[in-house]
């Protein structure tokens, strides 16, 4: 089945150091907040508190779908990432059809990284201090080290929305993790006749764990 974990295959090894630490990040306090702690600081304290939660080797995989869910949730710009991924098809939904995608896009996450976060293996994380400011986004640079391997350079970007920064982006080694999702979605609109429903019921599949 085209929408299984394949696709990520690429970048497993990265992505499964860089998206335990990745809603730690999205965390990162407004730049122009005079009592806020340091951006590196930040990141690092909350990114410890991130990999020792789920790092738990004894989690359910429904209790870590559950952290998954609260951590994407509250740290995630879902709708913005949502639509992003979906990319021109955003604009010809309808009303029923933009909620039914918004449920399906958070199920579909929460499926997908609880699965990759399943296979932590002892990562760390490494913030560097130069956080900029590139339009409306900050960019924060890391590298992830692992036990067995060179370090991984991974980026990520935040925006802000309601008053909180929130994450729209990781980027490893040069690769968008956002665009990658992208690329996917459009890919199996465009092989079946650019019906938006067929990205649904594969979405669905991959959700209940089918093939």
């Amino acid at each position: 089945m085209f929408f299984s974990l394949s696709f990520l295959a690429p970048f497993r090894r990265h992505v499964l150091a860089g998206l335990v630490l990745a809603f730690g990040l999205t965390t990162l306090p407004a730049p122009a907040a005079p009592a806020a702690i340091p951006a590196d600081q930040f990141i690092r304290q909350v990114g410890t508190e991130t990999l020792q939660a789920l790092g738990d080797r004894s989690l359910t995989s429904e209790k870590r779908e559950a952290l998954v869910r609260n951590l994407l949730t509250t740290h995630l710009d879902l709708e913005a990432v949502g639509r992003f991924c979906l990319g021109r098809y955003s604009r010809g939904l309808n009303d029923a059809q933009k909620q039914e995608y918004a449920k399906l896009f958070e199920d579909y996450l929460v499926k997908v990284y609880a699965q990759l976060l399943s296979q932590y293996n002892g990562e760390t994380l490494d913030v560097r201090d130069n956080a900029r400011e590139v339009g409306s986004e900050t960019i924060v640079d890391s590298h992830i080290n692992r036990p067995n391997g060179p370090p991984i350079r991974v980026e990520w970007k935040t925006h802000e929305k309601d008053g909180k920064p929130m994450l729209t982006d990781v980027v490893v080694e040069g690769v968008s993790m956002a665009f990658t999702q992208r690329q996917q979605f459009e890919s199996v609109i465009q092989n079946n006749g650019g019906k938006i429903d067929a990205l649904f019921a594969a979405m669905r599949k991959q959700i209940a764990g089918r093939r």
